[in-house]
């Protein structure tokens, strides 16, 4: 994506016998994420620091939503936000910074 990426994340892939099948990904995976309740929304990844993540792993990215402004307000440090392809649940993604303003959420 040409725009600066919307949040850095840690993300934490299933153990391969959760998920049912060895796992690796790389940049430019695009999972979709469960950023409110009853809404998937698509993301792009970039991975930090490694070329590849196994099942199991984790690791840090940055990572791009495809439509941020629908969903302002949703992200803040610390948050846990599932990480699936379609509905099949693969990881899970914590939170370390936001760099979108849309996307932050003022706790104060």
């Amino acid at each position: 994506m040409k725009r600066p990426a919307d949040a850095q994340i840690i993300l934490r892939l299933l153990p391969t016998d959760a998920v049912g099948k060895t796992r690796s990904i790389t940049s430019e995976y695009m999972p979709n994420f469960a950023i409110l309740d009853d809404y998937l929304t698509a993301t792009k990844i970039e991975l930090l620091n490694t070329p590849e993540l196994a099942s199991g792993g984790e690791c840090h990215a940055n990572v791009w939503f495809v439509t941020p402004e629908v969903y302002p307000n949703t992200l803040w440090r610390d948050r846990e936000i599932v990480v699936s392809e379609a509905s099949h649940v693969v990881g899970k993604a914590i939170v370390v910074t936001v760099f979108n303003p849309v996307l932050l959420r003022d706790n104060g």
